[in-house]
């Protein structure tokens, strides 16, 4: 080796074994990174129970809304429409604390339609096991055309 690269060399090593904060940078962007990446992963998870939430809520008026145009009456189509959205969010495994099931049947007979109306609030207490205080809601209405060759009750 030469004199000049020895120089540069021993230099070099000097001031690598001198340095007491060498890759501090790393360990401290580290410190902060970490926290806020697994923040950003909960926050995905919370919007992901909203959307999952407000599309359960969507296809179960959908189908509550449907069952009910099938019924024979007014009076059963309420019935139906509230057995149906219970079954339909219990088989997405969500609880309610609260299911409202309005089911308007004043259009109800052949060629008229039936709508319904779901509205449901989720805790988000269950959320990842952090026990989140507060709670997730959702409404939504569906119609259905009630077939015009439909035999309803009361109707000639």
């Amino acid at each position: 080796m030469t004199a000049r690269l020895r120089l540069i060399l021993n230099g070099w090593i000097h001031r690598v074994r001198q340095s007491p904060d060498r890759g501090s940078a790393t360990l401290e962007t580290a410190k902060v990174v970490l926290p806020l990446t697994a923040l950003m992963v909960l926050f995905i998870i919370l919007c992901q129970r909203v959307v999952g939430t407000n599309m359960d809520i969507n296809s179960t008026a959908s189908a509550a809304a449907r069952a009910a145009s099938l019924a024979r009456s007014p009076q059963e189509a309420v019935d139906t429409a509230q057995q149906t959205a219970a079954a339909n969010l219990a088989s997405h495994h969500h609880t309610c604390a609260t299911l409202t099931v309005t089911v308007d049947t004043a259009a109800f007979g052949p060629g008229g339609q039936v709508g319904v109306t779901v509205t449901c609030r989720m805790a988000t207490s269950d959320l990842i096991g952090l026990g989140l205080p507060g709670t997730v809601s959702g409404s939504s209405t569906a119609y259905a055309v009630v077939d015009s060759y439909r035999d309803v009750a009361g109707t000639p």
